[in-house]
């Protein structure tokens, strides 16, 4: 019996051989994600990012799984449970490892502009709605750096004095700010899994938390409030996509609120 280290909505990580680990996807799941999970991850570790290197994918027990180096660490959503004075400290460790990454040319990934348009096609909005994001979108720079797609602390391994990117299947090629909007979006409006034990106090800290996280990321890359803002209508577009229960309200007042401050929006409202 493998020992399990943790779990999520995709997979389980179980121990495996001396030095990996297995991230065995649950049974809806094919060898057609376990592939591309793990070539991204791979394409990753060889731009140089902070990330596990793969070994092999296989099949075990009729599931998909993808075999990688054994990180050593805590997840940061453990290490944010250690104490209020870890707070800052996780939220600059998470903006310098996103900053890392944004600094990775990323050619051989998929286009983060293509995902985002296909998502908001296939949204539950309205086609009034799909198609002024997609107006939107058009006037933001398309970007060529390396994108996690889902950077938050569930997705980081904090191990001695560095932090590691893990669970890469949405990576691209594309705008940090639309990264990094993303990443702003989980932090502060996302609904926090239920079983998790730091909710509670998370519940409490993550505006300051998340507040924290975008000046150091600010400070490193120097990114403007307007570039992070003109993203994030797109970004709850997409998430709404996940049609996670208890989200669809605030998403939906993100993306009215963002298209509004936009300039086709404020053409329209005149």
């Amino acid at each position: 019996m493998l020992a399990r280290l943790g779990q999520g909505r995709e997979a389980e990580v179980l121990a495996w051989a001396d030095g990996y680990v297995i991230k065995l996807f649950w049974p809806e799941y094919t060898e057609v994600d376990a592939r591309l999970e793990a070539y991204l991850a791979q394409q990753a570790w060889l731009l140089g990012a902070p990330a596990p290197r793969v070994a092999d994918v296989l099949a075990l027990e009729g599931r998909w799984g993808v075999v990688m180096e054994w990180l050593r660490g805590m997840p940061m959503s453990d290490y944010l449970l250690l104490g209020p004075h870890h707070l800052q400290q996780a939220a600059e460790r998470l903006a310098w490892l996103h900053h890392r990454l944004h600094t990775c040319p990323a050619a051989q990934m998929p286009s983060q502009r293509m995902r985002i348009i296909r998502r908001i096609e296939a949204s539950p909005l309205s086609p009034e709605l799909r198609a002024a994001l997609l107006e939107h979108l058009e006037r933001l720079p398309e970007g060529s750096a390396l994108c996690h797609g889902d950077l938050h602390p569930e997705n980081v391994l904090v191990a001695d004095e560095e932090a590691y990117a893990v669970d890469w299947s949405l990576a691209s090629r594309g705008s940090p700010a639309a990264d990094v909007a993303r990443t702003v979006l989980l932090l502060r409006y996302s609904e926090l899994p239920p079983d998790w034990p730091g909710r509670p106090a998370f519940e409490q800290q993550r505006r300051l938390f998340c507040q924290a996280y975008l000046a150091h990321y600010q400070r490193f890359a120097g990114l403007e409030r307007l570039e992070l803002e003109a993203w994030l209508p797109i970004v709850a577009a997409v998430r709404l996509g996940d049609r996670v229960p208890g989200e669809e309200a605030r998403l939906l007042r993100l993306i009215e609120r963002g298209l509004a401050a936009s300039p086709s929006g404020r053409a329209r409202g005149r």
